[in-house]
């Protein structure tokens, strides 16, 4: 955990050093991560699908036990977001029950030509899919163009380490583009380590990079052996 990660509790604010604050993401905030989403993720299947699709998605990460999603606010708008699920497959389920059919329908023409990834991914959601790590999985961060470069990624890759670690977990991953070097580093700087490399859909190149929370034992300085 970075000395300047924003340290999110659960349903409160927290800001950092900076006045970076991050929060925890409800359903009025959904259309804005579906936004954020499609304009920065635009290169993702999920993305393909359109923002009535993603919005009723990260609405249900708001309302699913053991998924969530973080944001940072400037002038009363979403400018950022983070979205993580510690039971990838649960949130999927969740998803096709009570939202599939409309997402379905609104997707459809784009649900057709991309089948294909549409099966990749929900393998992927399942337990042992590929490209599956250990515990929490990072599902997706976006920040505004126009606020870039103040740490805000930093801040939010903190914020869900610190809301893992206060959910009760010990360890997580990301799925990232095996060209995305910019995401990447700012992963690794927050501890995790890339692994091996897949491909989730035909043709892109994936990384599973995976964080582990340092025991306090691996940390301390070792015990001084006394002189004879």
């Amino acid at each position: 955990m970075g000395d300047n990660g924003a340290r999110g509790r659960h349903g409160s604010d927290a800001s950092d050093d900076r006045g970076i604050t991050v929060r925890t993401g409800i359903d009025g905030d959904a259309p804005a991560a579906a936004r954020l989403h499609g304009e920065r993720i635009s290169g993702g299947f999920l993305s393909f699908l359109g923002t009535s699709f993603l919005t009723r998605l990260y609405r249900r990460m708001t309302r699913t036990s053991g998924s969530f999603l973080l944001v940072t606010d400037s002038g009363g708008e979403v400018i950022a977001f983070i979205a993580g699920s510690a039971d990838v497959g649960g949130l999927y389920k969740s998803f096709l029950i009570h939202d599939g059919l409309m997402a379905g329908l609104a997707a459809a023409p784009r649900l057709v030509r991309g089948w294909r990834q549409v099966f990749e991914t929900l393998g992927h959601g399942s337990e042992g899919g590929t490209g599956t790590g250990q515990g929490t999985e990072l599902l997706a961060v976006a920040v505004d163009p126009q606020h870039e470069g103040h740490g805000i990624g930093r801040a939010l890759v903190d914020a869900f380490l610190e809301r893992v670690i206060t959910s009760g977990g010990h360890q997580a991953y990301v799925v990232v583009g095996a060209a995305n070097t910019g995401a990447i580093r700012l992963y690794a700087g927050a501890g995790f380590v890339a692994g091996p490399e897949f491909e989730l859909h035909a043709g892109t190149t994936s990384v599973l990079m995976q964080w582990d929370e340092e025991s306090p034992a691996s940390t301390a300085p070792a015990p001084r052996t006394p002189a004879t």
